[in-house]
């Protein structure tokens, strides 16, 4: 081989070296890619506006993934791995292409890109990118900041322990996602999410809240949900979660995203509605409004896909809730039932679509004059649970002290108060049971709601009033027999956030004290009875009903007892741990020991008769709610001794002799009942004498004055010297001559003595009466005739005589002058502005 031949070849084996060389591995463009981070969900980061403009989810993130290969051979085409699996290809363009492609699924995927050309392929490094999506699967588990109080539990996962966090308590507060102890609950209900339309009753919340659910539902329907904080629920970063600039998703929704991927079996529901916020339910009356809302819901929960159903929380069906205006007793009902059919198929069909389980909820109130406006029984079929709201039952929002949160009903309460079947103060017929836990859960177990749907609340806050002072109590030993003199009032440092209003951890720290005692003043008192604790303070008045760790136990004992789906709680930001804690240890610990509650006992009312008397004392309207009363005793505590008849059964009685003095005589009778617990009521008897009435005697009548009169004489006839023997008041009944002008003022008559031609005597008598006797007495006065200088007039004035203007008359020594028409108008007594002129002496005799 020559020299030329044998440099061909080699030219030829370089060149074919060249051709099987591998492409060049490409090298991801981190800034031209958006740092990698990729969404499903645009949200409108730097303003507000309506939802609709603001949220916007993809079914596919758009991805666009620029790789560099800027030196040696390119490549015909790239391949994009997320962990190992192909996703895209497509033609490589060049020193750098801009791979565009869509995504289904959200997470952190390590992705690779290959390089390939017709013979090889070479590989980038492995770089992670985010595709953020709302059910947090971009996320890593939340890390947790929990108030170390809360302990840990193994509570069955098939009891219901829940509790509200609301989205405005990231501000004062300062409650984040991270410190709920989510470890210790199934359940988080988030308030809320309002719905858009009439929504007048958010005006009283004040602030900017109307303001900004006003501009959440631009370009909204009405009857269609919204997030009525946008810089809460999803535009505030939070450092403690990672939240950057650029992050996707932030603020409380990016947060319960995390929380979830710790938690992957916590229930997290959106509440709509509330007490504020229930306006627009009021229209669910029309189908087309439900219609609206139910599709708004579904995608809804299709857009933010880390939430697990859906509860209602209209305050009330039926009315009684924010707006005093809205409700319809006969309507609202069937409307509520319908919504929750139309929801639960709605979810049934949301379900099939995603393969998830949803739960459908709704908190209740639990007043008779709620429940009775609800077939709950019909309603609950569609229904996984129902949260009744075992609170709030008295507040600041009148005088009135009582157990906020009660179990059952308190010992401060009047005969018959408990059921609905006694009077009140007035005397008014009770409408319906007091507002207890236990009454609003047996009217819905009566109803027909299985047992094993209802959950029952729990109260971490307490209610309060001031001016409930010791000299307003009628039982010296019980504040809630007081009354008070307005809402509660505090600092937020003591967890005062509105007026009447009191964390339950603020009450722990300023007013009950780590040893449960009572602090600053504070005493702190339990309503056995009740199940109900209180804190007061007789100095300043200041008295707060709430839940502690010993109420909470007993209603989680209660749960037990009944079989009921668990407890939940108002709100988890209010909480230092205690209230959670309590919820666990009670159900934990009153599988088979419920509390018993104790009997109550009535005493009957007061009674006054006359002695001599036969008196029973009736405690029959005594009662246990729980068991039964297997003893009476009536024990005399005060008054004369008497003999008590059957004193050791319900009804007892007693004989009282005349007496000559009041007496009052008083008895308590004590009940007990089958599991010894003890209750007694006190009850007086007032024993009068016998009254006889005095014989009642006729007034003597008596009359004063002159005998006889000239004629201008004013003459006065008096019978204010009559007299009665009992000195009961007078009244005079007068008989005068017509023919002369007389004033009549009670016990007196008086007149101005007329010109007579002749002597005239006139007579009077008058009656007078005690209101039941009267008698009779008269007198009479003689008037002279007028005798002057003169000749006869001829022109006297006469009682009775018709005088036009002009006409002239002789009276009382004068002439008068008519200046009109006029008929019995004593010329002597016209005076200045009358009708008659005064033309001055007579110059004649009346004989």
């Amino acid at each position: 081989m020559n020299r030329i031949t044998m440099c061909a070849a080699g030219v030829a084996m370089s060149l074919s070296g060249l051709a099987n060389a591998a492409p060049t591995a490409p090298s991801v463009d981190v800034y031209g890619s958006n740092n990698l981070q990729f969404s499903k969900i645009e949200l409108a980061m730097e303003t507000t506006s309506g939802y609709n403009s603001m949220v916007t989810y993809h079914d596919e993130a758009d991805i666009t993934i620029k790789f560099n290969q800027w030196s040696g051979t390119t490549g015909d085409t790239y391949k994009i791995y997320f962990d190992g699996v192909e996703v895209a290809t497509g033609p490589i363009s060049g020193g750098q292409t801009a791979a565009n492609f869509k995504y289904p699924s959200g997470g952190l995927f390590q992705m690779e890109i290959e390089a390939c050309d017709a013979t090889s392929c070479s590989k980038s490094s492995a770089v992670e990118v985010t595709i953020a999506d709302t059910d947090g699967a971009h996320l890593a588990p939340l890390a947790m900041n929990i108030d170390s109080n809360n302990k840990t539990y193994n509570t069955d996962p098939n009891t219901v322990v829940g509790t509200y966090f609301v989205e405005w308590g990231i501000y004062g507060r300062e409650y984040t996602v991270d410190n709920i102890p989510a470890d210790n609950l199934t359940h988080i209900l988030y308030g809320f999410i309002p719905i858009c339309g009439p929504n007048e009753s958010v005006k009283s919340v004040g602030g900017n809240s109307y303001n900004a659910l006003k501009t959440a539902c631009q370009g909204v329907n009405d009857y269609e949900v919204v997030i009525h904080d946008p810089w809460a629920a999803f535009q505030k970063s939070f450092a403690q979660a990672g939240h950057e600039y650029s992050t996707p998703i932030k603020g409380n929704y990016a947060m319960m995203m995390a929380l979830k991927q710790r938690n992957p079996a916590l229930k997290i529901i959106p509440s709509i509605g509330g007490w504020t916020l229930s306006d627009p339910f009021f229209d669910f009356t029309t189908k087309a409004n439900r219609d609206t809302f139910v599709a708004s819901v579904k995608k809804f929960l299709k857009t933010w896909k880390f939430y697990d159903g859906v509860d209602i929380d209209w305050e009330f069906p039926g009315g009684g809730g924010a707006a005093a205006d809205l409700g319809d007793p006969i309507n609202d009902g069937p409307a509520y039932i319908a919504l929750m059919a139309e929801l639960r198929a709605m979810l049934d069909g949301l379900q099939a679509e995603t393969g998830r389980t949803y739960e459908l909820t709704s908190a209740i109130g639990v007043g008779y004059d709620k429940i009775e406006d609800v077939d709950y029984a019909d309603a609950v079929q569609y229904m996984d649970y129902i949260f009744a709201m075992t609170y709030d039952f008295y507040g600041g929002w009148n005088n009135v002290p009582g157990h906020q949160t009660a179990l059952y009903c308190g010992s401060f309460m009047r005969p018959g108060q408990c059921d609905g079947s006694g009077v009140d103060a007035e005397g008014v017929p009770y409408k319906g049971p007091a507002y207890t836990a236990d009454n609003g859960i047996q009217l819905l177990l009566s109803q027909g709601v299985p047992a094993n749907k209802l959950v029952v609340g729990t109260a971490m806050y307490g209610r309060g009033w001031e001016g409930v002072t010791p000299d307003t109590l009628t039982d010296p030993n019980d504040p809630m027999t007081g009354t008070g003199t307005g809402k509660l009032t505090g600092t937020t440092e003591q967890g005062v956030w509105e007026d009447g209003v009191i964390d339950y951890k603020g009450i722990k720290t300023h007013m009950l004290g780590a040893s449960h005692t009572g602090v600053n003043g504070f005493e702190y008192g339990y309503d056995e009875q009740a199940q109900a604790p209180w804190v007061w303070n007789p100095t300043s008045g200041t008295l707060i009903t709430f839940d502690d760790d010993k109420s909470v136990k007993a209603k989680g004992a209660y749960v037990r007892s009944l079989g009921l789906a668990g407890l939940f709680s108002w709100e988890i930001d209010a909480d230092n741990g205690d209230i959670l804690n309590a919820m666990h240890e009670g159900l934990a610990g009153g599988t088979t020991d419920p509390v018993n509650r104790k009997p109550t006992a009535s005493a009957g009312v007061d009674q006054t008769v006359v002695g001599p008397a036969s008196i029973t004392l009736d405690g029959s309207a005594s009662k246990d709610t729980d068991g039964s009363i297997v003893s009476y005793l009536w024990e005399q505590t005060s008054g004369s001794a008497v003999t008590l008849s059957n004193a050791s059964t319900s009804i007892a009685s007693f004989d009282v002799a005349e007496v000559t003095q009041s007496q009052v005589f008083t008895f308590t009778l004590t009940v007990t009942d089958n599991e010894g617990a003890v209750a007694s009521d006190v009850v007086q008897v007032m024993v009068n004498p016998v009254i006889t009435e005095p014989v009642n005697t006729a007034p003597v009548a008596v009359i004063t004055g002159p005998t006889q009169a000239n004629a201008g004489d004013v003459v006065v006839i008096d019978a204010s010297g009559s007299t009665d023997t009992e000195g009961d008041s007078l009244t005079y009944t007068w008989s005068v001559p017509a023919s002369i002008g007389v004033t009549v003022d009670g016990a007196t008559v008086s007149f101005v003595a007329a010109e007579y031609a002749v002597d005239t005597t006139l007579s009077f008598s008058v009656s007078v009466s005690d209101g039941q006797l009267s008698s009779e007495t008269s007198a009479s006065v003689l008037v002279l005739k007028t005798v002057s200088g003169g000749g006869t007039c001829t022109n006297l004035w006469e009682a009775g005589a018709v005088y036009t203007g002009g006409q002239q008359v002789t009276w009382a020594g004068k002439v008068y002058e008519a200046k009109w028409w006029t008929t019995n108008e004593d010329p002597s007594k016209s005076g200045q502005w009358g009708v008659w002129k005064d033309l001055g002496a007579a110059d004649c005799t009346a004989n």
